[in-house]
């Protein structure tokens, strides 16, 4: 009985050790399937969000353009107002008094 007992000791704790590594390793694959699904995931949600901010800024962008041409029209036609006005007071100052 004591030979028994000294080799079921040992054959069991191996036994128990194989199983208990077993159950690490498929632990540790499953949680390496779930990271790789969440990196994934995240990718493609960062992807939309870049692709979101990328059109917000191309609208920006045309409507600063939009703004800027008419911005420079009205200061070009200011500026003819302002040099008709110019000369307008030349012709003025050069007409004789009486």
């Amino acid at each position: 009985m004591k030979i028994r007992t000294e080799w079921l000791a040992p054959i069991l704790a191996l036994g128990l050790a194989g199983c208990t590594q077993q159950q690490v390793n498929s632990n540790a694959r499953e949680t390496g399937r779930e990271t790789r699904e969440a990196g994934r995931e995240v990718k493609e949600e960062s992807k939309s969000v870049a692709r979101e901010a990328g059109k917000a800024a191309h609208e920006l962008a045309q409507e600063t353009k939009e703004a800027a041409a008419k911005a420079g029209k009205q200061l070009k036609k200011a500026s003819k107002e302002a040099k008709e006005g110019w000369d307008e007071a030349k012709r003025e100052s050069q007409s004789p008094k009486r």
